[in-house]
């Protein structure tokens, strides 16, 4: 009973600040509903605001689950034995073909420990998300952008005979996609 009582009150508590709010509203001279826009408008800047902050928590949260931690980090692997190898192949001595073979077997290895954690993190988003991210299909062009200087790479090192500027050239090339990958995830 005094339930039904409360909300009877609250309901008609309502009605008449409504009703007054209408009132004081058709009474205002025209300026005051220009202040009354800019309320609005300064409101929407806000929820935007904090739109974008939720957003950028979920990248947060996102950038630390921990299949996403194990690609970054084979990322990372990759361009240290690029770094290396480019450096080796840039050297005054002759490159060694082993050690070149190894450094390239290296990059595939962790290119496709890589390619596999972010297939797994991608399975541990939400339902519908990653088709809702704006970058998933610029990540998949510089994923096989990448995948392909990593090819010419390895093709280069199996020849008989290495070609250490030419080898240089394709850890440039490897390096250079990375660092675009690596532009593109902070921009997010």
């Amino acid at each position: 009973m005094k339930r039904n009582a409360y909300r009877t009150s609250l309901a008609v508590i309502a009605l008449i600040t409504l009703g007054g709010m209408n009132a004081l509203a058709q009474t205002k001279p025209q300026h005051e509903h220009a202040d009354l826009t800019a309320s609005v408008q300064i409101v929407k800047k806000g929820q935007e605001r904090m739109n974008h902050d939720i957003s950028k928590m979920d990248m947060s949260a996102m950038t630390q689950e921990p299949h996403q931690v194990l690609a970054m980090a084979f990322m990372q692997n990759i361009e240290t034995f690029a770094k290396t190898l480019g450096e080796q192949a840039q050297g005054g001595s002759p490159l060694s073909a082993d050690f070149a073979r190894a450094a390239v077997t290296e990059i595939i290895r962790n290119f496709d420990e890589a390619r596999s954690h972010h297939q797994e993190h991608m399975k541990t988003m939400r339902p519908g998300r990653p088709s809702k991210m704006s970058g998933m299909g610029e990540i998949d062009m510089r994923d096989s952008k990448l995948k392909d200087a990593i090819d010419t790479l390895e093709k280069d090192v199996q020849d008989y005979t290495l070609n250490s500027k030419q080898i240089a050239a394709d850890c440039a090339d490897v390096l250079k996609h990375l660092d675009d990958m690596s532009k593109m995830h902070r921009q997010e």
